[in-house]
């Protein structure tokens, strides 16, 4: 995702940017399901509220923090590149946006976004291809107990 950010070229077509963000949702669309139904099977039926609500609470934080964080880089950026700007034309400041989004191309936010998303990639990686579900958990735990402790 965040190479294809940077191989977007500037001033071209919005369909190469449409593509790449198709391409980013679908991933997370497929690995959102599988991770919660993964996570719920290692509880019991009691307790698969709280890990729900805690998965959704984890996501809509992580995105809130995510926009922050970029709309701050972005943000600073763009005050940098504005305060550079000679002395005779700061009165006239933007006077072109796309100039002045233009000069942010290649920008630490990109390589930020490319370095976020290989740790979001090598995440997925070390995400177990399967999870244990509770009745494993429980024969796991009678097993180790042995035969003469009873179950609480």
């Amino acid at each position: 995702m965040a190479v294809g950010f940077l191989l977007l070229p500037y001033g071209g077509s919005v369909w190469p940017l449409v593509i790449d963000q198709i391409l980013l949702g679908a991933g997370f669309g497929l690995l959102s399901t599988p991770l919660l139904v993964g996570m719920q099977a290692t509880v019991t039926w009691h307790d698969r509220g709280v890990v729900t609500g805690a998965n959704v609470f984890s996501r809509y934080l992580g995105e809130s923090l995510g926009a922050a964080i970029c709309g701050a880089m972005f943000n600073s950026a763009l005050r940098s590149e504005l305060a550079a700007a000679p002395p005779s034309l700061r009165s006239r400041l933007p006077h072109d946006v796309n100039a002045v989004i233009g000069a942010l191309e290649g920008h630490e936010a990109h390589r930020a976004s490319v370095v976020i998303a290989l740790l979001t990639l090598l995440l997925v990686l070390l995400t177990p291809r399967r999870f244990p579900l509770v009745s494993e958990v429980a024969e796991g735990m009678a097993k180790e107990r042995g035969p003469d402790r009873p179950t609480s």
